[in-house]
């Protein structure tokens, strides 16, 4: 009996240290099963370094994992440690119950080419084909999983299309508890550092019965740089710097995940853009918004506002494009654009609003070559603020202040309805704009330099349904100009601003536009460009208009001096206008008058012997042949012998002894010489310059003497040509 006892003992330990044997190599054996089947199993090959397993915990580690790439080379995923603490009892009630998941030291590659990844064939190993017999609800899964935790994580996702890879740096994060049949959301805290610094962090809660989430999602200084690939395939650019910080909440269901809403603060700093040359051409030092509701699935945006704080914006304009369209390509996506692509666009549907737009402290460099010489312009100080804007605002208001190139203030106010352009409204004012910053303009296309000058400007522009109606009021001070050669429209702009000039030294322009904007061939520059031109043209073309108010009087006083035949002397009247002539002159330094003296030279020879004739007449008979018509042609007849003529032939039969010509041309020369001495003896320093005109001139057809008057510039080649021009 004691034998067979002992012997039964025996079997048992026997037993016993087999079992426990097995147990003991187990872990190796399934290590080495798993390594050698793993293509057969899971699609891919793996290595563990170390796998054990505690059976009074129901604790299985693995250490060193790693699984290849389909190369069987390149490493796809390694993880350095894994801890799995199982309920295995709890599979008896088909439920997996997982007390305890921690990974540390865990690495995924994903490669993406094309459109492909390099984990699609793992997808299509694990992927059952659907059975079509069998249309039954299958039975939900149950488990129930708790202390999940991932520590020191690292994400590598390398983009072949772009050659970039991003790196997601010591991802942890913590979910106390996931189950199938849970009431209350599950809380899962994430957080990885970026490579160059910052950090990502978020706070995941999830109901998995009815699919309802909510995230809290902090970005801490990710570097935008890393992301530079990804904007090159839609700009030319050689830079794209910045460091972006935000708060974002999103909330939705996870079985409808496109429907969220997402809220939430973002900033950027020290953002830039460069171009191909290492040009900045956009940046800014900080941009913040805060986002009240973006519902992607129903296109609504709602932003509270958009800051942007110290921007800068480097605008080139030439010909035929800018750089914004070249750098974003925007040319060529309009070329490549359909009519379809164009209507499809005009009818979306989508719903925006932003409540507030704020721009402080900008600056836009304008350059541009449309001269042929470099335009630059420093705008700085920019400063915009905005009413709501949204796709359901009937009338928007915008205003701006900016300083012109370190000195002058502009102030506009906009006001515009959002659906129809064609009704809106523009209030701008300009002060101490320097003129002389326009010089290549005003040399380019009306041969002037502007030496010197400070503008103010003030226009109000309506638009009404495509109709436009502006007034513009310019004030100039100070304005001095100096001609070049060329011009494209050589517009006598020197000699208009002198005559627009007033005592103080202003000049005043009121300048009206209309236009009808409907119109496809209308332009407004080139409308406010046609109304300076005739405002220019019309001051020149009759400067007479714009002298008399300094000497008063009628106009016509300015414009010519008229004499009778027999006028040998000017009258009282014909010496105050020279006297007005000088006082304009002593006022308006500068202005160069010249006086044209015009007759028609057969008429005056005929007045001439009318006159010798006619004094004969008085002599002899002691009338005046001037008041005795019919007495002084019974004279003529008598001394000619024929009763035949009128009385001009008479006179012309009776004067072919006289020497005419050389008594008109005496009498004309006396009374220009008499006009000059008096100019002469009144103000000795007196520029007017007296002038016979040209005999074939055609103001001597039927004139009788008269001085006629034309103005210009002392220091102007062509005062007389500028002084009738009307470009």
């Amino acid at each position: 009996m004691i034998t067979i006892k002992k012997k039964t003992r025996n079997i048992l330990l026997i037993i016993i240290g087999a079992i426990l044997l097995i147990l003991a190599f187990l872990p190796t054996i399934i290590k080495s099963y798993a390594i050698n089947n793993s293509k057969e199993l899971i699609g891919r090959k793996i290595d563990i370094g170390k796998l054990t397993y505690n059976y009074f915990s129901s604790t299985v580690k693995v250490y060193d994992f790693k699984m290849f790439e389909s190369n069987d080379k390149d490493l796809f995923t390694t993880l350095d440690t894994l801890i799995l603490n199982l309920e295995p009892l709890k599979l008896i009630v088909d439920k997996v119950e997982i007390e305890q998941l921690y990974l540390k030291g865990l690495m995924v590659k994903t490669i993406m080419q094309d459109s492909t990844f390099n984990f699609n064939d793992l997808i299509a190993f694990h992927t059952e084909p659907e059975d079509s017999l069998n249309l039954e609800d299958p039975e939900p899964f149950k488990y129930s999983i708790s202390d999940i935790e991932i520590k020191n994580s690292n994400f590598f996702f390398d983009n072949k299309n772009v050659d970039r890879e991003t790196h997601i740096e010591d991802l942890s994060f913590i979910i106390p508890h996931l189950g199938w049949d849970q009431e209350e959301k599950s809380n899962a805290d994430v957080k990885f550092n970026f490579k160059n610094g910052g950090y990502f962090q978020s706070a995941l809660n999830v109901n998995p019965v009815d699919g309802e989430f909510d995230a809290l999602i902090t970005i801490k200084d990710l570097e935008l740089n890393p992301f530079y690939e990804y904007v090159l395939e839609y700009a030319e650019i050689n830079d794209f710097d910045g460091v972006l910080n935000s708060q974002i909440e999103i909330k939705g269901n996870t079985n409808e995940a496109v429907k969220s809403i997402i809220s939430g603060h973002v900033e950027i700093d020290d953002f830039k853009m460069t171009d191909t040359n290492d040009k900045t051409f956009l940046g800014a030092k900080k941009i913040s918004t805060d986002l009240k509701a973006i519902n992607y699935y129903n296109s609504t945006y709602s932003i509270k506002n958009l800051d942007i704080s110290e921007s800068y914006t480097f605008f080139q304009l030439d010909s035929s494009s800018n750089n914004f369209f070249r750098i974003f390509k925007i040319e060529d996506e309009q070329q490549e654009a359909t009519g379809t692509e164009a209507s499809e666009t005009e009818g979306s549907d989508m719903n925006y609003t932003l409540e507030n737009l704020r721009i402080s402290n900008g600056i836009l460099d304008y350059t541009d070559n449309l001269t042929g010489a470099p335009f630059n312009y420093h705008l700085s100080q920019i400063k915009i603020d905005s009413d709501s804007i949204s796709n359901t605002s009937k009338w928007l208001d915008i205003y701006a202040t900016m300083l012109l190139n370190e000195r002058g203030t502009l102030k506009a106010d906009v006001g515009i309805n959002p659906n129809n352009y064609y009704n809106s409204t523009l209030d701008i004012s300009v002060e101490n704009f320097l003129l002389p910053d326009l010089n290549i303009y005003t040399n380019y296309y009306m041969g002037h330099s502007l030496l010197n000058g400070d503008m103010y400007y003030i226009s109000k522009s309506k638009i009404n349904d495509g109709q436009i109606q502006s007034e513009n009021k310019l004030l100039v001070k100070n304005a001095s100009l100096e001609n070049t050669k060329g011009g494209l429209y050589s517009l006598p702009l020197k000699f208009a601003f002198f005559l627009l000039t007033d005592k103080n030294g202003d000049i005043n322009l009121d300048i009206p536009v209309s236009g009808d904007l409907n119109d496809p061939t209308v332009n407004v520059g080139k409308i406010v460009w046609k109304t300076f031109k005739n405002v220019i043209g019309k001051t020149v073309a009759a400067p007479i208009n714009f002298l008399v108010g300094l000497v008063g009087g009628d106009p016509k006083e300015l414009a010519a001096m008229e004499f009778n035949f027999n006028d040998t002397i000017p009258s009282e009247k014909q010496y105050r206008q020279l006297n007005k002539l000088l006082d304009l002159e002593q006022k308006k330094e500068e202005l160069k008058i010249t006086m044209t003296y015009y007759v028609d030279n057969t008429l005056q020879k005929e007045a001439i012997a009318t006159e010798t004739i006619g004094q004969q007449f008085n002599k002899i008979t002691g009338k005046d042949y001037l008041k005795n018509d019919q007495d002084f042609n019974t004279y003529l007849i008598k001394i000619v012998g024929k009763d035949s003529l009128n009385t001009s032939d008479l006179i012309r039969e009776l004067s072919t002894s006289i020497a005419l010509d050389s008594i008109a041309t005496e009498r004309s020369n006396n009374l220009i010489k008499t006009v000059g001495t008096y100019l002469k003896l009144e103000y000795p320093a007196t520029t007017i310059t007296v002038v016979k005109g040209k005999s074939e001139g055609p103001e001597n057809s039927g004139a009788y003497p008269k001085f006629l008057m034309t103005y210009g510039l002392l220091d102007d080649e062509n005062t007389a040509k500028e002084a009738s021009t009307n470009q």
